[in-house]
């Protein structure tokens, strides 16, 4: 009986010691902060902006993904002594940027494919009271095979449409207005997309596309552009392309638009130096614009001869003073 009581209480002596060690590590477990990724699905990263910089680090962030990897970017407005602080993250080298983050508003998140890779800087880009310690955010993609970091293949990019209509197809000149609307294959409108546009163009015998303007996509996916012909040519061929940004592939359409008559020179080219009368008003003809007033007259026909004058008279007048210093100089004084 006593043998029985005594490994009774070795074994619960035993339970005791290993309850005492294993409450602290589970406790400072439980206390430590998760790893990068932990919490989240692969790519699915939270940034707090706080107003020591971004997850309170003075000294900038980096976060690593995988090339091709989908990644949903997540930005937290966790501000304590700065209420009124707003922000707008841009992500540099992939042309995205948030919605306004601010106290009423206080997440925004970046959804794009990590196709490109090098480091790449997110930032602030509003002038706030924070500002210094919200420019050292950096997005590191590091190269990977054709597989991402979890096993699973490369994400694709969502198809898109462009749809480019103008206001007229038929302008004697006159400005038309450019309407693009970009859609994912769900209907969905893809926000603040920038649009390039083209017109085709013939330059020293070879033809391509020349850039003219670039517009941007509001929130319901849709871009206006005032167009008016630049060029002397009956059709004019408008191209309206989307390079792609995010999570959605480029796509581009083209129309073509009737211009009837010559359209109106870009731009004039003032005259240069001074325009003489003809022949036959030096002879006393008579004025071959009789609209102008008779001192605007005199003056575009007569003012280069008086201009001449002037000038003869002014050397005359030089010479005849050197002449008579040269007199004065020949004579002798009288002893």
């Amino acid at each position: 009986m006593n043998r029985l009581f005594r490994s009774i209480a070795r074994l619960g002596a035993l339970i005791a010691v290993l309850l005492i060690i294993a409450g602290p590590l589970h406790m400072a477990r439980a206390d430590s902060p998760p790893a990068p990724g932990t919490g989240h699905a692969p790519g699915h990263i939270k940034v707090e902006v706080t107003d020591l910089g971004f997850n309170g680090k003075t000294d900038g962030l980096v976060i690593e993904v995988e090339q091709g990897q989908m990644v949903e970017l997540t930005f937290t407005w966790a501000h304590q002594s700065y209420p009124r602080e707003e922000h707008i993250m841009v992500l540099q080298g992939y042309g995205l940027e948030t919605d306004r983050l601010n106290s009423s508003n206080r997440e925004a998140t970046l959804k794009f494919i990590a196709d490109k890779a090098g480091t790449f800087n997110f930032k602030c880009d509003v002038e706030c009271d924070v500002h210094d310690y919200l420019q050292q955010g950096y997005l590191k993609v590091k190269r990977s095979g054709s597989a991402a970091a979890d096993g699973s293949a490369k994400a694709t990019f969502t198809p898109t449409t462009l749809a480019l209509s103008p206001s007229a197809w038929v302008t004697g000149g006159e400005a038309v207005t450019l309407t693009a609307v970009l859609r994912d294959p769900g209907g969905v409108s893809v926000p603040k997309a920038e649009l390039s546009f083209y017109l085709e163009a013939e330059f020293g015998g070879s033809k391509g596309k020349m850039w003219f303007a670039k517009a941007r996509t509001d929130a319901n996916g849709v871009a206006f552009l005032e167009y008016r012909p630049i060029l002397e040519a009956p059709k004019q061929t408008i191209t309206a392309r989307f390079d792609g940004m995010g999570i959605y592939a480029e796509s581009e359409q083209a129309i073509e638009v009737q211009v009837i008559g010559v359209p109106p020179s870009a731009y004039d080219m003032e005259p240069t130096g001074l325009t003489g009368p003809s022949l036959g008003v030096w002879l006393g003809g008579t004025p071959p614009q009789p609209a102008l007033s008779a001192w605007s007259w005199a003056i575009s026909n007569w003012g280069p001869l008086a201009l001449a004058t002037m000038v003869l008279a002014m050397w005359g007048v030089f010479g005849f003073i050197l002449y008579q210093a040269f007199r004065i100089s020949r004579v002798r004084p009288r002893r």
